[in-house]
């Protein structure tokens, strides 16, 4: 019950912190959806291939809009980029990994694996670049 507690403490408290984070992760996931299913449907590149692809735009996008909107970080980019990049390499091994069990292990549709997850890769993302990309010092 204490962890519960805790946990609600924590959202209350990061609030305002959150939306904006939701708000960038959500542009970011249509971003990110949308090169996937263009890759994979529209151009036949196979689903691994067009998930690391959109992966790295959808990124890129999170980076740029995280630091200057949802962290207001003005911390030196020569030290944030490489955090941020090997926070989403984690998740993105993270992310193919679950594709592949989902599409591979499970026979679900590959865009029932990449919303799964996108779901457990957004709470890794969010704790990662919080406390370690964009902390404040």
């Amino acid at each position: 019950m204490k962890i519960i507690k805790l946990l609600l403490d924590f959202v209350y408290r990061n609030r305002h912190l959150m939306v904006k984070y939701a708000i960038v992760g959500v542009s970011s996931m249509v971003i990110d959806f949308g090169i996937l299913y263009i890759l994979t449907d529209v151009f036949g590149v196979y689903y691994i291939t067009s998930a690391t692809a959109s992966f790295i735009v959808a990124a890129s996008f999170n980076y740029f809009f995280n630091r200057h909107w949802t962290f207001r970080s003005s911390g030196s980019r020569r030290k944030q980029l490489p955090v941020f990049f090997t926070i989403a390499i984690i998740g993105v091994a993270i992310n193919n990994s679950i594709m592949y069990a989902g599409v591979e292990q499970f026979g679900i549709w590959y865009i029932y694996a990449k919303i799964v997850a996108t779901a457990i890769v957004t709470v890794w993302n969010f704790f990662g670049n919080k406390y370690l990309t964009f902390r404040i010092k």
